[in-house]
């Protein structure tokens, strides 16, 4: 099936703001983790930021995101909660990013919250001892290695045509299967991209939010792997990333040699 797969190079707010209303049918993302991750690049979110800013940042995406989506459109958010030190303290707090988002997309008024998923990442640990008072009481600190990934549906109605529905359906035991609270059969991925889930994730949720010819957003695209999930269920995309530097690696995850993009900086 020939479909189609453009990357825009920039800020995902700055292009989001250039992109159509009622445009994409689901949003498909991980974001920048706050005061984490080094995604290469001056103008990231999160890595220089206050917490305050980052959500903030993250705000004017998600709003951008919700006037793009189509009526009945869905948005499928995985985030996870990080730990990290108030300037006063060397013991480690837990940042609730978990919980912020989803306070986020839930004050936008056209989204209506559908339900979170747990995705169980223990496989990517290695079996790492966790920050601590190991081996000692009273300073166990919750592992981090379950992720939520919440999904919210833009409010509406669409109409699909019959012969679009059947070429989308999933078996019951796919159906039973992908609308566990918990999802304990994926595991970790290693990539050249520091922050990527594996594809398997993106590919899941697009099965179950979206109809084959669809167009699939991810505003954070890292290494393309929501791309590459799109493309191989016969879904069209879009993806928008910072870095220019990492085109090449999405070129080759996604399977396509020139991949289309726009620069908008």
């Amino acid at each position: 099936m020939n479909t189609e797969h453009k990357i825009y190079i920039g800020d995902a707010e700055a292009v989001l703001k250039k992109l159509p209303d009622n445009f994409f049918q689901l949003m498909v993302t991980s974001p920048p983790y706050w005061n984490v991750r080094d995604y290469e690049h001056k103008d990231q979110i999160g890595l220089n930021d206050t917490l305050e800013e980052y959500l903030d940042r993250l705000n004017g995406v998600w709003q951008e995101v919700a006037r793009t989506l189509l009526p009945d459109a869905k948005i499928a958010l995985n985030i996870g909660n990080i730990y990290y030190s108030e300037p006063d303290e060397k013991r480690r707090t837990t940042a609730n990013l978990s919980l912020l988002t989803w306070q986020q997309l839930n004050n936008i008024k056209c989204l209506r919250f559908m339900g979170t998923i747990h995705w169980q990442k223990t496989t990517s640990r290695d079996g790492a001892v966790l920050f601590g008072s190991y081996p000692y009481p009273t300073n166990f600190m919750i592992s981090n290695a379950v992720e939520p990934i919440h999904v919210f549906r833009k409010a509406g109605k669409r109409e699909v045509p019959k012969e679009i529905k059947e070429r989308s359906k999933v078996t019951l035991e796919e159906h039973r299967k992908f609308r566990d609270a918990i999802w304990n059969d994926i595991n970790g991925v290693e990539d050249k991209h520091c922050a990527a889930y594996p594809v398997e994730l993106p590919a899941r949720l697009i099965r179950m939010f979206s109809y084959v010819e669809d167009w699939v957003l991810d505003p954070f695209l890292g290494s393309g792997t929501t791309m590459k999930a799109a493309k191989e269920l016969g879904r069209n995309s879009v993806g928008i990333e910072l870095n220019h530097d990492y085109l090449a690696r999405i070129e080759e995850k996604v399977g396509i040699k020139q991949v289309e993009y726009s620069a908008i900086i």
